[in-house]
């Protein structure tokens, strides 16, 4: 597992902290030890050469059984002396033969160095010194102690040799006691230093790199975001307004790329609408054509024969006479299916008039409904009181409304609720006629603006009225569309333009 960034640098600052205060403290403690010791040395050199100039004073002037007379003249000068330092721990007095003469204890289990006193040189002091610095580290048995040996002479002879050592277990402890303060201090202060060394990191560079590390994450995931570095180093913030920076670039690019994005979008969309207006025109002209000649080629005979009918209805009675009546009901199919083909081939050249389709709709639902196509049904009316103008043939507004209308009758079956509405804008006026119906299936209502294509049944429809609704729509400038669900109803709406005279 990986560790994080403040881990790591908390790990490395510690480390390097402990390293430096231990350094530093214990080597002033080790200055401190040596200057003790100097001292030390320095104090127990002036007490014996003291020693050894009073007994330089009272040297023998003679060899024969003069040392021994040294010996006992010394003695209780020696011990008097000796025992008023508390730190000599034993001394020992020896003549020219290492022979001792007097000597003293203080300390159980002292040994004192072999030295011969003529290997010293006169006013010489040699020094043996016992010392361990780390002890407390350790367990051992070992006593510090300085021992000073120097010669005693008589004129140009030496005489004998004083030994004397001087206990350093007090100074020992003083500077185990001075190791351990400061290994405390250094802890201490340590820790100290590490508390206020988390904050500053966390404030100045953990903090500001994890908002720097949740931005770029957000970037990735999609969010464009800034962030904002209130504190820091200023390695920190220039990093920071660098990726501002890069942020600003990719907003730009983005919205650059969205651009284009969506100016492909409106001329892929503007390419399919000319792509289908190029094929409904296309099939628009082919029917219109063969509607115009099959509305002349049939219309004539067509005419013909119902004449003859109703000229051969007047001859005859009895179940003839039904024949022929029959005949004549067929006959007229025949010749609204031809008025219809004509008007789909109609040219769109009218005289325009200036009118309110939405006055115009309620007039057309109010001729429906004398006429009894609208029994068993509820029209809604929902639609504004404004008074909206649009310029165009009322008569074939007129056609589309009942066609829409009836249409919408049709698909409740006889029974149901229609729902007329109407909303408007600076440019146009939108009139919807809905109603709860069975609702239309969606690769169906794709297909109900094509002409010649109905739901309904054989002999109920020819699925010309909503391409000539379309038609007409379209030649007014405005547009017809249709929102539809099965099971929730349909929803046709006509957006038509206001006319200029009236807006």
């Amino acid at each position: 597992m990986r560790t994080g960034l403040r881990t790591e640098i908390i790990l490395s600052i510690s480390l390097l902290l402990a390293a430096a205060l231990l350094f530093a403290g214990f080597l002033l403690v080790k200055l401190t030890e040596r200057n003790l010791l100097e001292q030390q040395r320095v104090h127990a050199a002036a007490i014996v050469r003291l020693v050894v100039a009073g007994l330089d004073a009272a040297a023998p002037t003679s060899a024969a059984g003069s040392e021994q007379d040294l010996a006992v003249a010394s003695l209780t000068h020696l011990q008097t002396l000796f025992d008023k330092q508390p730190d000599v721990i034993a001394w020992r007095l020896l003549d020219s033969r290492s022979q001792v003469l007097a000597s003293n204890a203080y300390v159980a289990g002292h040994e004192f160095s072999a030295i011969s006193p003529s290997a010293l040189e006169k006013g010489q002091v040699y020094e043996d010194l016992v010392y361990e610095s780390w002890r407390f580290l350790h367990n051992t048995d070992i006593r510090n102690y300085l021992e000073l040996s120097t010669p005693l002479w008589a004129g140009n002879e030496p005489y004998g040799l004083l030994q004397v050592s001087f206990d350093l277990e007090d100074l020992h402890h003083r500077v185990q006691g001075a190791q351990k303060l400061t290994l405390l201090y250094v802890i201490v202060y340590g820790i100290i230093l590490v508390i206020f060394g988390v904050y500053l990191l966390n404030r100045n560079v953990v903090k500001p790199v994890r908002q720097l590390q949740q931005a770029t994450t957000a970037v990735a995931g999609g969010a464009l975001t800034s962030v904002n570095i209130p504190s820091g180093p200023g390695e920190i913030h220039e990093l920071a307004d660098s990726f501002n920076q890069m942020v600003a670039a990719l907003g730009a690019s983005r919205a650059e790329t969205e651009e284009h994005i969506a100016s492909l979008e409106e001329t892929n969309q503007a390419l399919a609408r000319a792509r289908d207006d190029l094929v409904r025109s296309e099939k628009l002209a082919t029917v219109g054509h063969l509607a115009a000649g099959m509305a002349h080629e049939i219309g004539n005979p067509l005419g013909a024969v119902v004449g003859y009918l109703n000229i051969l209805k007047e001859d005859l009675t009895g179940g003839n006479r039904d024949l022929v009546e029959r005949s004549l009901v067929e006959a007229g199919r025949i010749d609204r299916l031809v008025r219809e083909l004509l008007q789909y081939a109609a040219p769109g050249d009218r005289q325009k008039d200036y009118f309110c389709p939405v006055s115009l709709l309620r007039e057309t639902v109010d001729m429906l409904y004398h006429q009894g196509q609208f029994d068993g049904i509820e029209v809604a009316d929902n639609c504004s009181m404004d008074d909206h103008t649009v310029s165009m043939d009322r008569g074939r507004l007129m056609q589309v409304w009942i066609n829409l209308l009836l249409n919408a009758r049709d698909a409740m079956q006889g029974s149901g609720r229609i729902e007329i509405s109407s909303t408007h804008n600076d440019h146009s006026i939108t009139v919807s006629i809905r109603d709860d119906g069975g609702g239309i299936e969606p690769e169906t209502a794709k297909r109900i603006f094509e002409p010649f294509f109905t739901t309904k049944a054989p002999g109920r429809g020819y699925g010309l009225g909503l391409a000539v609704c379309q038609r007409i729509i379209d030649e007014s400038g405005g547009r017809v569309a249709v929102a539809t669900e099965p099971g929730q109803g349909s929803c046709f709406t006509v957006t038509l333009p206001k006319s200029p005279e009236k807006r």
